[in-house]
């Protein structure tokens, strides 16, 4: 194997002088740098990576929590975090947890080996007690989803005034009857959501209606929206709207009201949460909350 010793004795230079030129640091003259170049060249040198990054004691390597593929928003909010982390020569892994405390952990363990930097994460349960505890270890960003009480950096949207903005526009369209499908995750979107459209109800003056308001699974999947749409379409007295904390439920209740016969725009108006692609796909488009682009702005925005 071709060492760093055999490209300074091919370029006539010293060591030190190669470890400079190939580390970008320190003064090099433009002759020495040219004849390092070309004995790396001549020689195929490959510098090895893993022993640098082990010296400098960093991995370049960035883990994503997130707590489910099955939901396209994930998607996008992944991909520009990779972008990003390319921009600045960092890897990505893709931890999915599914929920489960265990597996985190051990993705954790993955920081604290030295095997990755620092981590960006989308499921932080609001009330995470150990949170606090390891950003004090390691560098940790919250993404979409934060624990309230950890003074840790996060990046987020007003979700409350996001939800409230949703049932004033469908009380504008005559709407009183608005249902609501939430989580049962702990996530503090879920929650904030829910309480933007209780607040809205309120100021609207109009009730906030126990039997209006179900929750889908924890992961948002299709399946739950759908079986989330039929407890609420089948009330005697059922709602002419729903707002949806994610799109994918969205569809899910859409789904539910067409296989009972009834039909969006004409007798049921439903909202969603995210504008995931699929949301343009469907017939009538999805109306959504879009987050893409404006968390900096910390507002939403719905999207007819």
């Amino acid at each position: 194997m071709i060492t760093i010793a055999d490209v300074a004795r091919e370029a006539g230079v010293s060591v030190a002088t190669v470890s400079r030129v190939l580390n970008k640091n320190g003064p090099v003259s433009p002759a020495a740098l040219e004849k390092v170049h070309i004995a790396i060249n001549k020689l195929n040198y490959q510098p090895n990576v893993w022993g640098r990054r082990l010296r400098k004691k960093e991995s370049r390597m960035l883990l994503i929590f997130v707590p489910a593929i099955s939901n396209p928003f994930y998607a996008a909010i992944v991909s520009g975090i990779e972008d990003e982390a390319r921009k600045n020569r960092y890897g990505t892994m893709l931890c999915i947890t599914n929920g489960d405390k265990v597996r985190e952990r051990e993705f954790m363990e993955l920081l604290f080996d030295g095997q990755a930097d620092g981590a960006v994460l989308l499921c932080v349960d609001k009330d995470d007690k150990d949170i606090k505890k390891t950003a004090e270890k390691v560098p940790l960003v919250q993404c979409c989803e934060f624990c309230e009480d950890a003074d840790i950096a996060h990046v987020t949207v007003d979700n409350f005034e996001a939800a409230k903005q949703v049932v004033r526009y469908l009380h504008s369209l005559g709407h009183e009857k608005i249902g609501f499908i939430g989580s049962v995750n702990h996530f503090i979107s879920s929650e904030e959501r829910q309480k933007g459209y209780e607040e809205a109800m309120k100021e609207a003056g109009l009730p906030v209606r126990n039997e209006y308001m179900v929750n889908a699974d924890r992961d948002y999947s299709f399946q739950s929206g759908i079986a989330a749409g039929r407890q609420l379409l089948s009330l005697n007295d059922r709602p002419t709207a729903i707002f949806c904390i994610s799109d994918v439920l969205a569809m899910g209740a859409i789904r539910a009201a067409e296989g009972m016969g009834i039909k969006i725009s004409r007798d049921l108006s439903v909202v969603g949460f995210d504008d995931v692609e699929y949301a343009t796909m469907m017939n009538p488009m999805l109306t959504t909350v879009s987050q893409l682009s404006i968390y900096w702005e910390r507002q939403a925005q719905v999207c007819l």
